[in-house]
């Protein structure tokens, strides 16, 4: 008896719903093509029989497909499709010979042709049926555990990225700290400005162009006081729209790298170029910087985390919808980078 239970279970488990509904469209369409033949009230019980024989070969085919990922066994599933298609041939043949009034002796081979083929086909649609459900099915969740999987890297990804972001820029602070203790005041206000946007905004997969631009202005201000003079600074931050959405602390992180490796030129000025603009298609962000010996310093574990990690970032949101070109030239360092505008919902 448990054993039935559990099987009727396993049929209906998951849409109760659309089982519902197809067996009240199937009865329609029985009753309707009853009630429009010349005598209903005789193919009435001949209707009835048709529907019930398959129903019953239609779930008898979805238990059959349920097991083949169970049993993977040709043999089995080829004996008990046999049998499943026996048996209800031989209800269906005894059944409607009855309600026809065949005698003995009558020829019944046309019924059982006909019957047999007619079971045959509903027991191979509805293992068919179960078959694709569950492709269906499995496909759906292999999907939704590497959404997860991604989701849960991307994560992790910004949880490395924003304390190294805020590692560097409290490590300069205490440098000026102790060379010009003057200027802190106005770059812990900096500070403050770009802690709101690395706490609240990079929490969230895509901002506004606006918050990434004013966070590489602060940034790009705390960087003027504390350098000074040394710095050469060629800004063009227009002609953008400040409403398409990007990944947070992406640019940023450029704009960090090249201030900080700019500073390892020993003599002569600090050069940083930075272009940003959009059109239709992409948000467009070219740096450039000078650089003194800035591919070994790239290559250190800690200090390209942020760049590592920014390019992991891009990998998983935008796929190979983005382009990046970054490398040392000569004594610069160049970095062009096209995001896709669309691509960011």
């Amino acid at each position: 008896m448990e054993i039935g239970k559990d099987a009727v279970r396993m049929i209906f488990k998951q849409g109760t719903k659309i089982h519902v509904l197809s067996l009240l469209g199937l009865f329609i369409i029985v009753a309707v093509v009853t009630l429009q033949s010349p005598a209903p009230e005789q193919v009435a019980p001949k209707a009835i029989l048709v529907y019930l024989l398959m129903i019953a070969c239609i779930y008898s085919g979805r238990w059959l497909g349920k097991q083949f990922p169970v049993k993977k066994s040709w043999l089995f599933l080829v004996l008990i499709f046999c049998f499943l298609t026996c048996f209800f041939s031989l209800v269906g043949v005894f059944g409607m010979a009855y309600l026809l009034g065949y005698k003995d002796g009558s020829d019944v081979s046309a019924l059982v042709v006909i019957t047999t083929l007619l079971v045959m086909l509903h027991v191979f649609a509805g293992a068919i049926i179960a078959i694709v459900r569950m492709l269906t099915r499995q496909q759906i969740k292999e999907s939704r555990i590497l959404q997860y999987q991604a989701e849960t890297e991307l994560n992790l990804l910004t949880s490395k990225l924003s304390p190294h972001f805020l590692f560097n820029t409290l490590n300069n602070l205490y440098g000026l700290s102790r060379e010009d203790h003057t200027k802190v005041p106005e770059l812990l206000l900096k500070l403050s400005e770009l802690l709101s946007y690395t706490l609240y905004s990079s929490d969230e997969p895509f901002v506004r162009l606006k918050e990434e631009v004013d966070c590489i202005q602060n940034f790009i201000s705390l960087e003027r006081i504390r350098i000074g003079n040394r710095l050469v600074l060629d800004v063009d931050i227009g002609g953008y729209d400040p409403n398409i959405n990007i990944a947070p602390m992406v640019l940023i992180v450029f704009v960090e790298n090249a201030f900080k490796h700019a500073k390892n030129a020993i003599i002569g000025p600090i050069k940083i170029t930075l272009r940003l603009w959009t059109d239709l298609d992409f948000v467009h962000f070219e740096l450039e910087n000078t650089s003194g010996g800035q591919s070994e310093v790239f290559d250190s574990r800690s200090s390209g985390m942020g760049l590592v990690t920014t390019i992991k970032r891009l990998d998983l949101l935008y796929n190979d919808a983005y382009e990046l070109n970054h490398g040392a030239k000569d004594s610069r360092y160049v970095v062009k980078l096209k995001i896709p505008v669309h691509a960011a919902h």
